[in-house]
């Protein structure tokens, strides 16, 4: 019986490697993300888009290699299912990078870089109910129409989110934010962040929050009604909206942050 349980096991972790194929330009995975998981996407260089997909259906994954320069087999990809249940699909440059739980782990040699001039678009496609997590160190992100939790990051690059359900996270360092909210449940905070950009967030009318928004080098603008606390300053607003209640940050350090009405 012990055995047989560790067959089943070693079985469903492997699950996910089984469903890709790639052929040196066009990588695919397609797999079974559980309702209420994350399927957690980690790109080096190039963009990652994440679209709405069929109720019911699987999770798939394209990563398109574009070559400038070199070779593109340098960059391959690998696919893990944590013991969370949560599915992991990394794009690794070179020999020396590794995926994780936690994404990609070591470097891409600077030799490497010289010689290889790869990217790697990530087109994604989840059901209704399956949460994002998109990262890139040079790329832009962008989320259409998803259903569920967005944590999506990166560090040369703008985000874009569209939801029409679900909390959202989003951040740059170097590129501008814009989410459009729809339905929002729970009181989970939410944070909107950069270092140099603007700051768009789009919010339903009912919205209810702790609102917190600053910059250091623009302006603050807020369309729909707020009971502010303190003093309001061109850079910086605190305040409620609504009845109050999650915590919502927008900030950027250069660049305009805005809360808009979202009529949607």
């Amino acid at each position: 019986m012990r055995h047989s349980a560790l067959l089943l096991a070693a079985a469903l972790a492997a699950a996910p490697l089984a469903a890709q194929t790639d052929d040196g330009t066009t990588f695919r995975w397609s797999g079974t993300v559980a309702e209420g998981h994350f399927i957690r996407l980690h790109n080096l260089n190039g963009d990652v888009r994440v679209e709405r997909g069929a109720p019911g259906s699987k999770v798939e994954v394209i990563g398109e290699r574009t070559v400038r320069s070199g070779d593109g087999s340098i960059v391959r990809f690998e696919v893990r299912m944590r013991n969370d249940g949560d599915v992991v699909v990394c794009a690794l440059w070179g020999p020396e990078m590794s995926c994780t739980d936690e994404g990609t782990r070591g470097r891409y040699d600077s030799n490497w870089r010289r010689t290889n001039r790869v990217s790697v678009a990530l087109r994604v496609r989840v059901p209704d109910g399956v949460k994002s997590y998109a990262r890139s160190t040079n790329g832009g992100i962008s989320v259409e129409g998803v259903t569920a939790e967005v944590d999506a990051a990166t560090t040369n690059g703008a985000v874009r989110v569209r939801t029409a359900s679900g909390r959202v996270n989003a951040s740059s360092t170097n590129g501008s934010i814009t989410a459009s909210l729809g339905a929002i449940e729970g009181d989970a905070p939410m944070r909107f962040t950069t270092t140099n950009g603007t700051v768009t967030v789009y919010a339903p009318p009912t919205l209810s929050a702790d609102l917190e928004m600053s910059t250091t080098n623009g302006n603050v603008s807020v369309d729909l009604p707020v009971t502010v606390s303190g003093t309001q300053r061109r850079n910086r607003l605190r305040g409620t909206v609504g009845q109050g209640g999650r915590s919502i940050i927008v900030r950027s350090t250069n660049g305009n942050v805005s809360l808009r009405r979202n009529e949607i």
